[in-house]
C-alpha cells in the first residue's frame, strides 16, 4: 500500500547539503487533513523531493506531488475523479528574518533544524494544489427545479395585492 522507503522525518539541512533525492508514494489515508475533503481513502500519492542548494547557496526543497482523488462534485454532488498535482519550490529558512529575505520565487519553509515531517509538508502542499471547485466536465446543474420555483413565486406576487395600489388611487382623484 504504501512505500516504506521514504523517512518520517528528515534532518533538512543535512538532505539539502548532501543534495538528497526522495522518491515514492505515500497512502492519501495518512494525511487525516486531506482525508477530511476527499471521499476515498484508497489513493496513493507520488512524491519526488529534492533537496539541494541554489546558486545562492539557499537550501531549497523542490517537490513534485501527484494523486488522483475522489472529490464531491460542485454542481450535482455526486463523486468526481480529480488528478491533482503539484509542483513546488520552498526555501528552507529557520527563522522568521530568514523567511522575510527570501527570494520571491520561494516559498518559505520555516524548519526545527534537526528534524521535518515530510508527511506534513506532502499534505499541505498537496491541499493548496486542490481545485477551488471540483466538478464534472460534462455535468449540467439542474436549473429546472430553480425555473419552476421562480414561476410559482411570481405567480404568488401576481396574486397579492400592490401596496402602491392607493397612491395611484389618490394621484388620480386630484
Amino acid at each position: 500500500m504504501s512505500d516504506h522507503s521514504l523517512p518520517k522525518t528528515v534532518d533538512p539541512l543535512k538532505y539539502a547539503d548532501q543534495n538528497k533525492v526522495l522518491e515514492g508514494e505515500i497512502a492519501l489515508e495518512l494525511m487525516p487533513r486531506l482525508l477530511e475533503i476527499v471521499l476515498e481513502s484508497e489513493a496513493e500519492v507520488k512524491i519526488r523531493l529534492e533537496f539541494d542548494r541554489d546558486e545562492q547557496k539557499l537550501r531549497v526543497l523542490k517537490g513534485q506531488l501527484s494523486a488522483d482523488l475522489v472529490l464531491v462534485c460542485e454542481r450535482c454532488l455526486e463523486p468526481v475523479n480529480k488528478r491533482v498535482e503539484s509542483e513546488f519550490a520552498l526555501g528552507i529558512v529557520l527563522t522568521d528574518e530568514q523567511a522575510k529575505n527570501l527570494p520571491g520565487y520561494y516559498e518559505p519553509l520555516l524548519v526545527d533544524p534537526e528534524s521535518l515531517e515530510l508527511l506534513e509538508v506532502i499534505e499541505e502542499e498537496l491541499m493548496l494544489s486542490l481545485p477551488m471547485f471540483a466538478y464534472h466536465d460534462d455535468c449540467e446543474l439542474d436549473t429546472s427545479a430553480l425555473r419552476n420555483e421562480e414561476v410559482e413565486q411570481s405567480q404568488k406576487d401576481e396574486d397579492k395585492p400592490n401596496p402602491f395600489s392607493v397612491l395611484s388611487e389618490l394621484k388620480l382623484k386630484k
